[in-house]
């Protein structure tokens, strides 16, 4: 069984190599995360830049010749996407190919895979000073579409906006793929900047899973090639990453109006708790009892009980601490649905938790860290967190710890809860007409 315990790193300035040996996957899984503090001046060309890589390299300078060489590798998958962790943005290349073991004639494909992971991110097709044009053009046309599909999706765009006036001012609250605003002064020149400076500062992580029989190689193989990919470069001073500060004051509260059938109700509460505090877990727990799962108590109440919700959840942040809860629900029944939502909070508050509720719900826990070790991914981002937290848990530490949590414990990490944005997205119809 893999564990996160077996995860061996070697680190030299700001690259890292993290290898996990196991014989439980027939394919060997590879992901290259660069991470660099978010910032609103460049959030947008930061987001842009991964799909733009998979529009060629210098060896591979199309996507077509790109799919056609991971074609190649024995039905090599490869795929570039952007995150956000807490006050990071995440510029990530993943593949994954069949071990050399597993397939007859596949020897050298696993170098030749991590190659091109490496070309796509510090090797693209380039034109005269930079990126070519029509490159640029075509991802500045699909980048629109990326950002105005969350503004479509109402579900999503209600939670990037509760964030957004939780965290004014703060790099936690920025957009994932940016802005739409921001796309008018991208060219090629401001993108080859941004693009340059990533590379020179960005901390560079290569994640290795699979059978990988002689570790130490793999590990002096790979740092290797990061050195020669993104050169030296300035060792950037990462500090591991927080949970936002509790913020003193009165609730903030928004209310915006579009076109939507339904209004969609959303609480931000504040804990000061993240995945590197001894409260963590406790905290995991005490939100699954409030809104992770079917039998939570906002499932049950505001949406089962009352009729009020089409659906009722709650999930933690680990990295920032934050606890969103999401409803959607007639517009006429705000008043009703946030006041159940605050009596739910504050029954946990005051251990108002029955026994079946902290079994289901640790039950549920367990079985979702199980899942974990059946995905080579899933693996490697929660070794993730804890780089960026500053910690190290195994899987099996999570368990364990999880089974650990009490009714008291519980209790103890719901007091952190702090209501901090109330946001309801309105439908403008009936708004106009009010």
């Amino acid at each position: 069984m893999p564990s996160l315990a077996n995860f061996v790193t070697h680190k030299e300035g700001r690259f890292s190599v993290h290898v996990l040996a196991t014989d439980k996957f027939r394919t060997r899984h590879l992901a290259l995360k660069l991470s660099r503090p978010v910032q609103r001046e460049t959030v947008t060309e930061s987001a842009m830049l991964p799909y733009l890589w998979m529009e060629g390299t210098a060896q591979h300078p199309s996507a077509l010749e790109i799919t056609r060489y991971a074609d190649e590798l024995f039905g090599a998958s490869v795929r570039t996407f952007i995150n956000k962790r807490g006050n990071r943005h995440v510029l990530e290349v993943q593949a994954s190919a069949p071990e050399e073991g597993t397939v007859t004639g596949a020897k050298e494909v696993i170098e030749k895979l991590e190659d091109l992971l490496l070309q796509i991110a510090s090797d693209p097709a380039l034109g005269d000073r930079g990126f070519l044009p029509e490159h640029v053009e075509r991802e500045r046309g699909l980048h629109e579409r990326r950002i105005q599909s969350v503004f479509d999706d109402k579900i999503t765009y209600a939670m990037e906006r509760c964030l957004e006036e939780m965290c004014q001012g703060q790099p936690e609250g920025l957009a994932r793929l940016g802005y739409i605003e921001d796309l008018r002064k991208v060219d090629k020149d401001r993108l080859w900047q941004v693009y340059q400076e990533i590379l020179a500062t960005c901390d560079v992580h290569m994640y290795v899973v699979g059978h990988v029989q002689d570790v130490q190689a793999t590990l002096q193989r790979m740092m290797g090639k990061l050195h020669q990919a993104f050169g030296q470069g300035n060792a950037p001073d990462t500090k591991p990453v927080r949970a936002l500060a509790i913020r003193n004051g009165d609730t903030r509260e928004v209310v915006e109006s579009e076109s939507v059938q339904q209004g969609k109700l959303n609480l931000g509460f504040r804990t000061g708790v993240s995945y590197g505090d001894a409260e963590y877990l406790p905290l995991l727990v005490a939100n699954g009892i409030l809104g992770g799962f079917p039998h939570s108590k906002l499932f049950m109440n505001v949406r089962e009980k009352a009729s009020l919700a089409y659906y009722a959840s709650s999930r933690l942040d680990g990295l920032t601490g934050i606890v969103a809860v999401q409803t959607g629900i007639e517009v006429g029944n705000k008043a009703q649905a946030y006041d159940i939502i605050l009596r739910q909070v504050e029954a946990l508050k005051a251990g108002d938790v029955t026994d079946e509720e902290l079994d289901f719900t640790l039950r549920g826990l367990r079985n979702q860290y199980r899942q974990v070790l059946d995905q080579p991914m899933s693996l490697t981002e929660i070794h993730f967190s804890g780089v960026l937290a500053g910690i190290h848990r195994s899987v099996e530490d999570l368990l364990d710890q999880i089974s650990a949590v009490g009714k008291e414990d519980v209790v103890r990490a719901a007091q952190t809860l702090e209501l901090d944005t109330v946001y309801f997205l309105n439908n403008q119809e009936v708004n106009a007409s009010a």
